[in-house]
C-alpha cells in the first residue's frame, strides 16, 4: 500500500505541476527565454568570426607579413629566411581577426605577423612598438612555425634594430604579442558554427529546461501542500516521510526530464550532431543532472511554507547554475580534463562533447555516478528535515480552504522579495539584452576599423573602475556616431517597448492610455523644451556654455537625422520600465503608503541606472531622482505616460541635438548649435544650474495640484 501510495503522489505532481501560478516562476521563465534568444543571436555573431574560413590546406612554412617596415625587407636582403616563404600585404586594424584569416586563407599561410604604422618611426623616436602574431591553433606545426619564426628570425631582426637605431642609447623596443585564430583544419563555416552551437548552446538549454522545469513542479511539491493546508492530510497516509520525499522527488525528476529529452531529440535531427557514439554519455549526464536539480529542489520545497518563498529560495541556484553553465564557454584547449569529472562542470562539457560527437564516455559514467550519489544525500537530508518538522492536523474540516492560515511574517517577506525581484531585475535583463544585440553587428563592422586597434591598445595600461567606465564610453560614444549603430538601438527600443506590452497584455498595463493622446503628447514636448532650454539658458548667462554658431557638417548628417529618431522610442521605452511598468507593481507589493513608496523607489532605480555614465556625481543622482519624481508625479496624477514620454524624449534631443551637449555623460551626437561646454562631465544634468530648473517644475506642479483640491470661491 505503501508504494502504491508513493506511486499515486508521484503521478500526482507529475500531472498537476506548475500550476502554483506565482510571478516568480513566470519571471524567471520570461528571463531564460531571452538568455536562450541572446545565446542564440551570440552564436550567430560567431559566423562572423568564422568567415572567410573553408576547407583548405595551410602551408607550415609560409608567412603573411602585414605593414612590413622598411628595415625588415632590408634586414630579409642581408639575412634571407630559407626555412620560411614570406608575403607582403598591407591592412591598418591590428585585431581584425577575420582580415588576418583572410590573408592566411589566401596565401595558404601558418602564421600572420601584423607591424604597426610607421614602425620603423616609432622605434627612431624613442618609443615602444608592439608586434602582433597571429597563428592557427588547429595542430601544433602551426604554433612550432610561429615559435621558430619569432624566436631565431624575428629576434635577429631585433638585433639588427638595435644596431641599426641605436636603441639602447635612445632606451626604445618593441615587444612581440602573441595570439591565435582558433580553428580547426578541413572544417568549413558551417561545421565550425554548427560545433560551437553543439558545444556551447545545447548544453546551456538543457541546464535552463531542467532548471525551470524542476523549479515549476519542485516548488510545488511539498510547500504547495503546506500552502492550501493539505499536507497534514498527506501525512496521515500510511507511507513514510522517506517515501514521500522519494515520490515528490520521483515526480519532479520526470516532469523535468521529459522536455529535456524532447531537446535532445530535436538537437539528433540536425544532421552535425547525429553522432550515435555521444547519445549514450548524454542521456546519462542529462538524466544524473535531472535527478540532482530534482532533489535539490525537493529540499528546499521541504524547508518551506509556500510555493512563493520557495521559489524565491531556489532562484540564487537557479542562476548559480546557469552562471556556472556560462563561465564553462571557452576554448577546448583551456579545459582540464579534471573538469569532466565534476558535477554541473563535467555535464556541460561532456553534454556539449557528446553532442558533437566527441564523448568522454568514462568522465561521464564517474561524474553521472558522482551526480547521483549527491543527489541520494540530499534525497535523504530532506527525509530528516521533514521528520523533525512540526505540523498541526486539523481534524473536523469540511473544505480545505478552513485549513488555510495567514502568512507567516517570512512568508510576507519572501513574497515582498520576490515582487520586487521581478520589478527590478526584469527592466534590466531586458534592456540588456536588447542593447546587446543592437551592439553586435556595429562591434563586428567596428573590428575592421584601425580605431578598433587604437582602443584595444589603450585598455593596457588601465586599472580600476573608473579607467574601465572611462573606456567603455569612449568606444559608445564612437557607436553613437555610427548611424547603424543609432537605427539598431531604434529598433531595439521599440522591441522593448512591444516586449512590455506584451506582458501587460494591454496599452493601459504599461501607462501609454489612448485617453487624451494627442494633447497629452504635445504638453510633454511643450514641457521638455522649456525645460532644457531653461538649463542651457543659466548655463549660458553664468558662461558655462560659449555659442559658437549653427551648422551640421554634411557628413553628418545622416547620423543627426538618425540620432534624432533614437530618441522617440528610447525616452519611451524608459518610461515604460521606470513608470508605466514599475510603479504600479510596486503599489501593489506595498499596500500601505504604495504610491510614496513606489514614486521613491522607481525614482531611485532610475538614478542608478546611470550611475555607470561617465562623469556620475552627487549632483547628477540628485538631479536625475528629482526629475524621476516629477515624471512619476505626472505619471501618478494623470495615470498615463504619455506626456512624461514626450518630456524625456524632449529634455534629450534638445540636450544632444540642439544645444550641442552631452546627453547624461554620453558621448555627444551631431547637434544644430556648435557650443562649448566646460560644466560637469555629465553633462547639463550634472550642474545646479539643472537642479534649480527641475525645482522650480516641481514646485510648478506642487501649485498647480493644490490649486485644483482647494480652488478659489470664483473658481467654485
Amino acid at each position: 500500500m505503501s508504494k502504491n501510495k508513493g506511486t499515486a503522489i508521484t503521478k500526482t505532481l507529475f500531472l498537476h505541476s506548475g500550476r502554483s501560478g506565482t510571478q516568480v516562476c513566470a519571471t524567471t521563465f520570461k528571463m531564460a527565454v531571452w538568455f536562450v534568444f541572446a545565446c542564440v543571436v551570440c552564436m550567430f555573431s560567431w559566423w562572423f568570426y568564422f568567415f572567410g574560413l573553408n576547407d583548405y590546406t595551410h602551408s607550415s612554412n609560409i608567412v603573411v607579413m602585414v605593414n612590413t617596415p622598411d628595415s625588415f625587407r632590408e634586414y630579409r636582403e642581408i639575412v634571407p629566411s630559407e626555412n620560411n616563404l614570406i608575403f607582403y600585404e598591407e591592412w591598418d586594424a591590428a585585431y581584425d581577426f577575420m582580415k588576418m584569416s583572410d590573408f592566411m586563407h589566401e596565401h595558404s599561410a601558418g602564421i600572420t605577423v601584423w607591424f604597426p604604422e610607421d614602425f620603423d618611426d616609432t622605434l627612431k623616436g624613442g618609443s615602444d612598438a608592439q608586434i602582433l602574431t597571429y597563428y592557427r591553433s588547429d595542430t601544433l606545426d602551426y604554433m612550432g612555425l610561429r615559435d621558430d619564426f619569432t624566436d631565431n628570425y624575428l629576434e635577429g631582426y631585433r638585433t639588427y634594430l638595435a644596431d641599426r637605431f641605436n636603441l639602447e642609447n635612445t632606451g626604445s623596443t618593441y615587444s612581440i604579442v602573441r595570439d591565435d585564430i582558433p580553428t580547426n583544419e578541413g572544417m568549413s563555416r558551417g561545421e565550425l558554427f554548427a560545433r560551437a552551437m553543439g558545444r556551447n548552446f545545447v548544453p546551456i538549454l538543457l541546464f535552463i529546461v531542467l532548471l525551470y522545469a524542476a523549479m515549476s513542479s519542485g516548488t510545488e511539491a511539498i510547500s504547495g501542500q503546506k500552502e492550501r493546508g493539505t499536507f497534514s492530510r498527506i501525512l496521515l497516509t500510511p507511507v513514510s516521510r522517506k517515501d514521500l520525499v522519494r515520490a515528490f522527488t520521483n515526480g519532479v525528476f520526470i516532469s523535468s526530464l521529459i522536455p529535456s529529452v524532447v531537446v535532445i531529440i530535436i538537437t539528433l535531427l540536425i544532421p552535425a550532431y547525429r553522432h550515435l557514439s555521444g547519445i549514450i554519455p548524454l542521456l546519462l549526464l542529462t538524466v544524473s543532472l535531472a535527478l540532482f536539480i530534482a532533489a535539490l529542489t525537493v529540499m528546499i520545497s521541504v524547508m518551506n511554507d509556500t510555493v512563493t518563498s520557495a521559489q524565491t529560495a531556489f532562484l540564487p541556484i537557479f542562476f548559480i547554475l546557469v552562471t556556472v553553465a556560462v563561465t564553462c564557454i571557452n576554448g577546448d584547449d583551456e579545459v582540464s580534463e579534471f573538469n569532466y569529472f565534476i558535477p554541473v562542470y563535467g555535464h556541460f562539457y561532456g553534454l556539449g562533447d557528446s553532442v558533437n560527437g566527441e564523448p568522454h564516455t568514462l568522465a561521464s559514467i564517474v561524474c553521472s555516478v558522482i551526480t547521483a550519489l549527491i543527489a541520494f544525500g540530499i534525497i535523504e537530508i530532506s527525509s530528516r528535515l521533514l521528520m523533525s518538522e512540526k505540523f498541526t492536523v486539523l481534524t473536523g474540516s469540511s473544505s480545505e480552504e478552513e485549513m488555510m492560515r495567514e502568512p507567516s511574517k517570512f512568508e510576507r517577506i519572501a513574497d515582498t522579495v520576490a515582487g520586487l525581484a521581478d520589478v527590478v531585475l526584469y527592466p534590466l535583463m531586458v534592456l540588456s539584452i536588447f542593447q546587446l544585440l543592437a551592439m553586435i553587428p556595429v562591434a563586428v563592422a567596428y573590428m575592421r576599423d584601425p580605431a578598433y586597434s587604437d582602443f584595444i591598445a589603450s585598455l593596457a595600461g588601465i586599472s580600476g573602475v573608473p579607467a574601465v567606465i572611462e573606456q567603455t564610453m569612449t568606444i559608445l560614444g564612437i557607436f553613437m556616431n555610427d548611424p547603424r549603430f543609432l537605427a539598431l538601438m531604434s529598433i531595439a527600443y521599440i522591441l522593448i517597448i512591444i516586449t512590455y506590452r506584451l506582458r501587460a497584455k494591454s496599452a493601459a498595463g504599461i501607462g501609454l492610455t489612448g485617453k487624451n493622446f494627442g494633447k497629452f503628447y504635445v504638453g510633454g514636448i511643450a514641457l521638455g523644451i522649456v525645460m532644457m532650454s531653461l538649463v542651457f539658458a543659466l548655463l549660458f548667462i553664468t558662461g558655462k556654455v560659449t555659442v559658437n554658431g549653427i551648422d551640421i557638417p554634411a557628413e553628418s548628417s545622416l547620423t543627426f537625422i538618425f540620432s534624432l529618431l533614437m530618441w522617440i522610442p528610447q525616452g519611451a521605452a524608459e518610461e515604460v520600465m521606470f513608470r508605466g511598468f514599475m510603479i504600479p507593481r510596486i503599489k501593489k507589493i506595498f499596500t500601505r503608503h504604495g504610491s510614496i513608496i513606489a514614486i521613491i523607489l522607481s525614482s531611485l532605480l532610475f538614478s542608478a541606472f546611470h550611475c555607470f555614465n561617465g562623469g556620475f556625481s552627487f549632483v547628477a543622482l540628485l538631479n536625475i531622482f528629482l526629475l524621476a519624481v516629477l515624471f512619476a508625479l505626472i505619471y501618478e496624477k494623470t495615470g498615463s505616460i504619455v506626456i512624461t514620454c514626450a518630456a524625456h524624449t524632449m529634455w534629450n534631443m534638445f540636450q544632444g541635438n540642439i544645444y550641442g551637449l552631452s546627453v547624461s555623460g554620453n558621448a555627444s551626437v551631431p547637434a544644430l548649435i556648435s557650443t562649448n561646454y566646460t560644466g560637469s562631465a555629465f553633462g547639463p544634468e550634472g550642474t545646479l544650474e539643472a537642479t534649480v530648473v527641475i525645482v522650480i517644475a516641481l514646485a510648478v506642479f506642487a501649485a498647480l495640484n493644490l490649486r485644483r483640491r482647494h480652488p478659489s470661491p470664483k473658481e467654485s
